[in-house]
């Protein structure tokens, strides 16, 4: 697992930004987060998540707040 945080989260669009804490940027959307009725973020959320190396770079998965 890997860790960050949300450096912004827009909820109407549903997409945002996480800073893993080696400082590497990677998107995050809604539908990967798995927040237990919640999928939605909050700038400064410090959250863990599963990172995946894709042909387009880094995607992640699992992500939930801390």
């Amino acid at each position: 697992m890997a860790t960050g945080i949300v450096s912004w989260f827009d909820p109407e669009r549903g997409t945002g930004l996480i800073v893993l804490d080696d400082g590497r940027e990677v998107p995050v959307r809604r539908v990967q987060i798995d927040g237990g009725g919640s999928q939605s973020l909050h700038a400064r959320d410090r959250v863990e998540f599963d990172l995946h190396e894709s042909d387009s770079g880094l995607v992640v998965s699992g992500v939930y707040r801390l």
